[in-house]
């Protein structure tokens, strides 16, 4: 909530009138908003109301069936709220003008079903739940939705156009280790009707199937699905979104309208994608939580004689490449026998360093990077970064290198690797920009790769051949008995910039 603080006057002597006047307009300047919720039985229940100015943008919560004071105005409001039978869930949205003492309601005895089914059905073995939101369509931020059991969900119609209702089902399985997950969903533009009676056609869903392994996390996770709106106003926004819990390493369907979805999964960690476009009808396979765990992100890029260490993740997942991992290290960067910058740091800390470079020529940035907290037995624990490149100070461009995303094939769901096998490992080359136009990206390309591998926590490292094929680059790992097998590689690019990636407790062999 955002509270507006009046000034205290410095005028010390004022006629009697004048301070009379003065109080009258700011009487008047100032009203109050009651906004009744009631549910089904016509008893007020508590609820969080959405107002928005929408003259001045002011925008805050408040309760229902309390006073609060407003500045005098046209408001959009939006509320949702629980009947106190705690079944009936019901909603709407509407405006109202604050003059004085305004009271306004909303009633769910007013309210209309919603009613949203799936065809063909998903059958019997789900939990299926409707959910509605009701949306300003100025895009102002008035929104509110709600989900309830299929029956009890009810929408309050208003007739005025500048409301829209979106509106969906979910079909969950009631069984915690299979099943797949459904959601489709609709928007009615120009008004929030007087009920709704829906069937949604699987034809118009997305098919994702999703592989979550464990290792670099266990235990359990919470997945999400967030859909987002496709022309910057839907209210679709505010109902596609389906979240679930299942426990490391799980396998599942997820069906969702066609359209730019964003995937997350949160378990000690979190890990997620940004928005891909899913065609109607297409399946897309989703490999969460695969071996490796390690560094991956955007490179350092010059900025008027600062040096940016760029986006780069000491842990980041081959799929979900954003989050937060916990984790703690080191950050060095130096230049002609000289440390320009060293700093060491914890989970809670954000590292965005930017020292100046004292010129053009050869620098050397070591990360190393530990995460903490993790369960036994946990996998991609530790990794280090070592990028030596040259960099022109008077430029604003991204430097030349490559991280290597390190990604082993034919892995368990526990990514395990059998014992006394070999396993084939891609070597991928990551140059990712820095999406922004300002910053000029060099070309570049590979001169050569190195890569070791190490079975006894770095002790010793085993070189392995790096071959290339067809732009392809990949080495042979000969596993042990048992254990964990650790990772490294050195990529020497066309201009001798060169980089070192490692990633220990890479994946496992059981």
């Amino acid at each position: 909530m955002r509270r507006t603080t009046a000034a205290a006057s410095v005028v010390t002597v004022l006629a009697p009138l004048l301070l009379a006047g003065a109080s009258a307009a700011s009487a008047a300047a100032n009203g109050s908003l009651t906004v009744r919720t009631l549910d089904r039985s016509g008893k007020p229940v508590y609820a969080q109301v959405a107002v928005y100015n929408t003259k001045t943008n002011d925008f805050r919560y408040i309760e229902g069936n309390r006073k609060t004071s407003l500045p005098n105005g046209s408001y959009e409001l939006a509320t949702s709220f629980v009947g106190g039978n705690g079944d009936d869930a019901a909603l709407g949205g509407h405006s109202v003008k604050v003059s004085g003492a305004t009271t306004t309601t909303f009633d769910a005895r007013q309210g209309r079903a919603v009613k949203v089914s799936l065809s063909p059905s998903p059958g019997s073995g789900y939990d299926h739940e409707v959910v509605a939101a009701v949306c300003a369509t100025d895009n102002g931020p008035a929104t509110m939705s709600i989900s309830a059991l299929a029956g009890d969900l009810y929408v309050i119609p208003n007739s005025s156009k500048a409301y829209e209702l979106a509106y969906g089902t979910t079909y969950e399985p009631r069984s915690t280790t299979g099943g797949d997950f459904w959601l489709a969903s609709a928007t009615h533009h120009g008004g929030v009707p007087s009920g709704v009676s829906a069937t949604l056609k699987r034809s118009g869903l997305t098919n994702l199937k999703v592989s979550a392994h464990s290792g670099p996390d266990s235990g359990q996770a919470m997945f999400s699905f967030n859909g987002e709106s496709t022309s910057g106003g839907d209210c679709s926004s505010y109902t596609d979104i389906l979240d679930f819990q299942r426990d490391l390493p799980a396998s599942f369907g997820v069906h969702v309208p066609a359209g730019r979805w964003g995937v997350g999964q949160q378990g000690h960690d979190y890990i997620y994608s940004g928005f891909r476009t899913y065609a109607a009808g297409r399946t897309t396979s989703l490999s969460l939580g695969h071996a490796v765990w390690g560094p991956g992100g955007q490179l350092p890029y010059t900025w008027y004689h600062q040096l940016y260490f760029g986006g780069d993740d000491p842990f980041a997942d081959p799929k979900l490449t954003g989050g937060g991992v916990l984790a703690s290290g080191t950050v060095k960067l130096t230049h002609a026998g000289k440390t320009l910058y060293n700093h060491s740091y914890t989970p809670s800390q954000e590292i965005d360093p930017h020292p100046r470079i004292p010129g053009s020529g050869w620098y050397t940035i070591t990360e190393t990077a530990h995460r903490t907290g993790l369960p036994s037995g946990s996998l991609s624990t530790s990794s280090s970064l070592s990028l030596h490149f040259y960099a022109d100070a008077g430029k604003n461009q991204q430097i030349r290198d490559y991280l290597t995303r390190f990604w082993p094939e034919a892995l368990n769901s526990r990514n395990q690797a059998a014992p006394g096998s070999t396993t084939t490992v891609d070597l991928g080359m990551q140059r990712d920009g820095t999406n922004d136009g300002t910053i000029r990206q060099l070309s570049d390309g590979v001169k050569s790769v190195r890569a070791w591998y190490t079975t006894d926590n770095g002790t010793t490292w085993h070189a392995t051949t790096a071959k290339s094929s067809g732009g392809r680059w990949t080495i042979a790992v000969h596993n042990p008995a048992s254990g964990r097998v650790g990772l490294r590689s050195t990529v020497t690019d066309t201009h001798s910039d060169t980089s070192t990636t490692t990633v220990y407790n890479a994946y496992a062999v059981s």
